[in-house]
């Protein structure tokens, strides 16, 4: 099984077959979720079939993968769920793996769903991973109110879409360079600083990483995730979701 596989099966075993855990997940596959604890106990295959059946017993979502970045060992991917309501919001999950199957998951849900359309497969190219791994990093300092990298770091049609909130959305390296300064203006901005290692898939062109936001005040933080595009050496087209709670592991 491929991770493309993989992600369309794992979105299967939330929508309609909770025994395909066994097909995925490791005996000791951990996850960890953005806005709640509910499956920081759920260990393993046997145990998800059972959350995810209880789960299904009380929800209608249904999930829909979006876009892959695929490293091998470890991938990330964009998706849709819409909701019984009618409701779609938009997510980010990141996987890494051991002996083929997922050790360890982290799930993000955005307040709202991205509405842009996906980008467009390039031709066929391959793009140096040190090239995107670099593009990743100058991402965090300017997130850390290096604004004007923004004019080198990002293409002209630029755009971020906030999983919070409209408001935190920029189009453009201007429109970017203002929000990240009125970020920065404000009371105890936090640091965002990488989370383990980047998933970086040169084929595709996209960088996906997990972060930590820490608040110097109290030390609080939490834990997100951006899912980064790059064309022409430059960052193209950037998903952010922001937890409210700090990871496990």
């Amino acid at each position: 099984m491929d991770n493309e596989k993989r992600m369309t099966t794992w979105c299967r075993m939330w929508n309609e077959d909770p025994s395909l855990a066994h097909d995925l997940m490791t005996e000791d596959c951990t996850q960890w979720s953005d806005h709640g604890a509910g499956l920081d106990t759920v260990v393993g295959p046997h145990e998800q079939e059972r959350f995810v059946a209880g789960y299904r017993a009380r929800h209608v979502n249904i999930f829909s993968p979006r876009v892959l970045a695929d490293a091998g060992d470890r991938f990330a991917y964009l998706w849709d769920v819409r909701k019984a309501d009618g409701q779609v919001l938009t997510g980010i999950d990141v996987n890494h793996l051991k002996n083929g199957r997922i050790r360890e998951n982290w799930t993000f849900v955005a307040e709202r769903r991205c509405e842009r359309s996906d980008p467009e497969p390039e031709a066929a190219g391959h793009t140096d991973p040190a090239t995107i791994e670099g593009l990743c990093r100058q991402w965090v300092q300017l997130r850390n109110g290096r604004a004007e990298l923004a004019k080198d770091v990002v293409t002209g049609d630029f755009d971020l879409f906030s999983g919070a909130e409209a408001a935190g959305d920029a189009h453009g390296p201007s429109e970017l360079a203002d929000l990240i300064e009125r970020q920065s203006e404000t009371n105890d901005p936090p640091v965002i600083t990488i989370h383990r290692q980047p998933i970086v898939d040169p084929g595709r062109r996209y960088v996906a990483f997990l972060w930590t936001a820490e608040t110097g005040a109290d030390g609080a933080s939490v834990g997100g995730v951006d899912l980064l595009t790059v064309r022409s050496g430059r960052i193209a087209r950037v998903w952010s979701l922001t937890g409210i709670r700090p990871f496990r592991y």
